[in-house]
């Protein structure tokens, strides 16, 4: 156990120094605050956005409030300090926020304990805030202090009165509902005195005689103690020790890293692992420095803004770190940054980059200029965070270390090498490209269960990035109930979108297309653990050269080529059945697709053979039946395959038959072009 946690623990640790080294080379000389602004909470839907100003006026005798807005732009964001909110539990005291409720109740009497707790009584700035609380707030019977409406004169005097008695529950739920209904107030009165809407409204900030508080010095001071915890200067809770990620000695470590968003996940904080059981017993565990958690700190808001990509539901991070010390500029780095984003991008989702080149020039030529090697690709690795975030909560699914940037492009290679094969098997369609997302598509997942069902997914992933094994079996059994779903149409409460009505079956066989496809790219990896059936390629007389390229492409053993041709006969009864009025084909009601054993595939066949003769069609298939039955015969001894790869089987050659029947008409309907 020791063992394993030094191990973990120094795990830890090469990934964060990986870490802060991107966050110092991105940190820029002069005001650190600059480093942590953010960009707007929510991204603009063509219209304007806004930051206000609550300005209350202290010069002279007068008291009251105006309000002033601003375009937000860089500069505004920079100026105002947007640095985010506070999450979970701690304190709320930053002075320009997207929340009303907070400048309205706990943000600036936090602000002035802070302050005081700080020593910072005798600055311009505490007296600036200690005016504000004193002359514009009230408490409540809790001793809640609340921006009071009525000593601005938005309200009648007794407002908070009112509100107090007119709310329920314990003081603590009261007393927010108070907060809520004082932001209410101000936001009506405010809002419609600038003319503007709610939805344009995304930033407030406070004023002060129209200065902008949250750019005076000592702001900022509060605000990296915050962001930095104990490690910062003059914290109570700092002591000298050795930081574990620069390995200097310094006169200021801490372990209280409640300021990391992501990162501290990795980090044991809880005091069982403490030694001792006490927050002293920290300091032979981990330990860090202030500029080391700044860097930190930078370097997580950087990676949230420029490596934050997802796939299918499943958001992940992309935390380069570089095998040794390098002289990269800021810009060098940013630049790499992004095309690296887009690289993964792509594999996260091709259709975004295809669609960013349009039709212009050779495909092929548009990807080897894209894949071009960057600079670095060889002295950095890359790691994989993949996680859900709820509003207060940053939740770890996955760590994948150490990927080479080379990886990243051969998978997208060889996803262009399949989509051709692909193309020349089954005709032309984007949909043979593979991507994380198409593999997402592949794979049902409960909408309830999303925690544990995302394994399902990430498993995939991990397999591709870290050339892990992936088991056939698994893979078979998630397409099988993937069909399910859509013969079913049990779509609700799972991530598997219904298709337009009528297109069903289409679309389930497009699926399952994607499926084999995903089984050859695997076992082209030689990822692919087990599916002795996908060893073979067998050469059958009386099947045209399309099909036989595509099981020879398959790797179909005898057992599975017979199923194939199974449902490749499934789907020729299906298609005189539409013919004569039926809109669910029956021939599909005879797949099991909770598996079926060999005995039911026997039966299977017969009704097969029964049905092309009643439906006349026999003296047209009879050559691929009785190749399928010789198949059959030869292994019925010991009949090799599951009840699951059964199905699969037979539904990706119901599959094959859909879509060779568009293939035939788009190249009839194109030679037709041609001769007109």
């Amino acid at each position: 156990m020791v063992c394993c946690f030094k191990k973990k623990k120094q795990e830890v640790i090469v990934l964060l120094e990986a870490v802060a080294l991107v966050g110092r080379t991105l940190a820029r000389d002069g005001d650190p605050i600059e480093d942590l602004v953010l960009p707007p909470p929510r991204p603009s839907r063509g219209d304007k956005q806004y930051l206000v100003g609550l300005n209350f006026l202290m010069a002279g005798t007068k008291r009251g409030l105006s309000a002033d807005m601003v375009e937000i732009d860089p500069a505004v964001l920079s100026r105002y300090r947007w640095v985010g909110n506070n999450v979970g539990n701690r304190p709320q005291f930053f002075l320009t926020t997207d929340k009303l409720e907070y400048l309205a109740g706990p943000a600036l009497p936090n602000l002035l304990a802070a302050l005081q707790g700080m020593g910072r009584l005798e600055t311009g700035f505490h007296r600036k805030i200690a005016f504000l609380v004193e002359t514009y707030f009230s408490t409540l019977p809790d001793g809640t202090y609340v921006l009071d409406p009525g000593k601005i004169g938005l309200a009648e005097r007794d407002f908070l009165q009112h509100a107090w008695d007119g709310s329920s529950g314990k003081p603590r739920e009261r007393a927010k509902k108070v907060i809520q209904a004082a932001a209410g107030e101000l936001k009506r009165h405010l809002l419609a005195e600038l003319e503007l809407k709610t939805p344009e409204v995304v930033l407030w900030s406070v004023l002060l005689d129209g200065e902008i508080l949250a750019a005076d010095p000592s702001y900022a001071e509060v605000v990296l103690q915050s962001k930095e915890g104990a490690a910062a200067k003059g914290s109570k809770k700092s002591l000298p020790g050795v930081c574990s990620v620069c390995g200097l000695k310094k006169n200021s470590v801490t372990f209280d890293l409640a300021g990391l968003d992501f990162l501290k996940y990795y980090i044991t904080d809880k005091i069982g692992f403490a030694s001792g059981v006490s927050e002293q017993g920290f300091t032979r565990t981990f330990l860090i420095c202030a500029d080391c958690l700044r860097a930190l700190l930078l370097a997580e808001k950087y990676a949230r803004q420029h490596l934050n990509l997802r796939a299918g539901p499943v958001n992940f991070l992309v935390l380069p770190s570089f095998l040794i010390e390098q002289e990269i500029g800021r810009e060098e780095l940013e630049g790499w940054a992004a095309k690296l984003q887009a690289r993964v991008g792509a594999l996260s989702s091709l259709s975004g980059w295809l669609e960013s080149i349009g039709g212009r020039g050779s495909l092929e030529k548009e990807l080897e200029d894209f894949l071009l090697e960057l600079p670095y690709d060889n002295l950095a690795l890359l790691n994989f965070l993949f996680y859900q975030k709820s509003q207060s909560e940053f939740r770890v699914l996955a760590l994948v270390k150490d990927v080479a940037p080379s990886r990243i492009t051969h998978l997208l290679r060889h996803s262009y090498r399949v989509a051709t094969k692909g193309e020349a098997l089954l005709g032309a369609d984007r949909a043979w490209w593979l991507d994380l997302t198409r593999i997402y598509q592949l794979i049902p997942i409960s909408e309830g269960r999303r925690g544990v069902e995302h394994k399902k997914l990430l498993y995939i992933y991990e397999a591709l990035l870290d050339q892990r094994p992936v088991s056939y079996h698994f893979l078979v059994e998630q397409f099988v109930a993937l069909a399910a779903i859509y013969h079913t149409g049990g779509f609700t409460g799972t991530n598997i979108h219904p298709p337009a009505p009528g297109y069903e079956e289409l679309e389930m066989g497009h699926r399952m297309l994607q499926a084999n496809l995903l089984l050859m790219f695997l076992r082209e990896e030689q990822l692919l653990e087990g599916g002795m059936s996908l060893n073979g390629a067998p050469e059958l007389e009386g099947l045209s050269g399309e099909m036989q390229d595509y099981l020879r492409e398959m790797k179909y053993g005898e057992p599975a080529a017979a199923l194939f041709l199974l449902g490749y006969l499934m789907n020729q009864i299906g298609r005189r059945q539409a013919e004569a009025g039926y809109r669910q084909k029956p021939v599909l009601e005879k797949i099991n697709y909770a598996g079926m054993p060999w005995g039911k595939v026997m039966q299977l066949t017969n009704i097969v053979f029964s049905q092309l003769r009643q439906y006349d069609i026999l003296r047209y298939n009879e050559g691929l039946f009785a190749t399928m039955k010789r198949l059959l015969d030869a292994h019925r001894k010991k009949w090799p395959l599951s009840p699951q790869e059964n199905v699969f089987f037979i539904l990706s050659g119901y599959a094959y038959a859909s879509r060779a029947a568009i293939k035939a008409r788009e190249e009839n309907a194109s030679e037709n072009n041609a001769s007109a």
